[in-house]
């Protein structure tokens, strides 16, 4: 007859080691985690617009004469509010990225 030898398994958890790419995938993985949740928590994608002012709403229109700036036509159509924000909100209303308008360009005004 043959002899069968049973060896007794081992209920110790194997040892897992990571190797330094596992553990800069792992960092990476647990670091967007963080980041999404603070997305998230922080209220979406508004909070990634970087914008704290008030929806611009539309009122009337007007074109820009040759030599005027932004600043000007804020000051003419809100003369009691502060200029920066009437120029935020026509390039927020105007999908502008620059205050540089040219002549003849016709505006959307808050």
């Amino acid at each position: 007859m043959s002899t069968m030898t049973v060896s007794r398994v081992s209920m110790e958890m194997p040892v897992v080691r990571l190797t330094r790419r596992g553990r800069l995938l792992l960092t990476a993985m647990v670091l967007l985690a963080l980041v999404v949740a603070a997305v998230l928590l922080s209220g979406g994608a508004p909070a990634l617009a970087g914008t704290d002012r008030a929806p611009a709403t539309v009122g009337e229109r007007v074109t820009v004469r040759p030599g005027e700036t932004l600043w000007q036509i804020a000051e003419r159509v809100a003369p009691g509010s502060d200029p920066r924000e009437t120029v935020a909100r026509i390039l927020d209303l105007n999908g502008l990225q620059t205050a540089e308008v040219q002549a003849g360009t016709a505006l959307r005004l808050p």
